[in-house]
């Protein structure tokens, strides 16, 4: 995934719902908590902050699986 990209959502994850579009705003990796830290925003202009742990491997799996949970969008240049 990359910053400034749109995304559409193709399985339901967080508080995300399936075709809902999404912009990633920020990305970023905190050794020292082990968090891997993405900031979206929706179509309304609202951040959307996620938070996958290092240490939880549930969190873990979904951060290896991206590409299941979000499609880039055909259309970056309307976001």
């Amino acid at each position: 995934m990359e910053t400034g990209k749109a995304y559409i959502v193709r399985k339901n994850i967080f508080n995300f719902k399936v075709g809902q579009i999404l912009t990633l705003t920020r990305y970023g990796y905190q050794a020292y908590f082990g968090e891997y830290n993405f900031v979206f925003t929706d179509l309304e202009n609202k951040n959307i902050c996620v938070v996958l742990r290092g240490d939880d491997e549930e969190d873990i799996k979904i951060y290896h699986h991206l590409n299941e949970y979000f499609e880039e969008s055909d259309d970056n240049t309307n976001l």
